[in-house]
């Protein structure tokens, strides 16, 4: 009997994050894994959106969180499908955070899992070292073998 593998793959909108996500599809996988999908989208993006310089009233901040959030039901109805049709046994998890890396990096952590699998935007050493780059941090922090798909060409 095969031994179950519990993967954690990070997503986001992005193509790498679909790539990434295909490739784990078409390479690694086994009936007898669990996967769990984990989109750990950035609060400051909806802090960002209110960063006008004056204080935003509680309903605005409650539009912008609801529309993003509808966003994260669009990304995980999407996932959802491509798991089904694919026969992946698997679960989506949102996990809202200032620090995606950190958060994914706890998350495999405490869920005990076999392997990250994640994209990257293949960002060049001098713009990875000024704006950080969270599959680094992933690498450099994780518990287990990190599998880091660059973008095709």
């Amino acid at each position: 009997m095969a031994e179950t593998r519990k993967v954690l793959i990070a997503v986001d909108p992005s193509e790498q994050a679909r790539q990434a996500f295909d490739y784990y599809a078409e390479a690694l996988h086994r009936p007898e894994n669990k996967v769990v999908l984990l989109h750990c989208p950035e609060l400051s993006n909806v802090s960002m959106r209110m960063s006008k310089g004056e204080k935003a009233p509680y309903e605005d901040w409650e539009k912008i969180l609801g529309e993003e959030k509808m966003k994260w039901k669009e990304l995980q109805s999407t996932y959802e499908k491509l798991m089904k049709d694919l026969s992946i046994n698997g679960q989506f998890e949102v996990e809202p955070t200032g620090k995606p890396g950190e958060a994914i990096v706890k998350f495999a952590e405490e869920q005990h899992v076999t392997m990250v699998i994640m994209g990257t935007r293949g960002l060049g050493s001098i713009r990875r070292t000024i704006m950080g780059s969270v599959s680094d941090y992933v690498v450099h922090h994780a518990h287990c073998p990190v599998i880091v798909c660059r973008p095709k060409k």
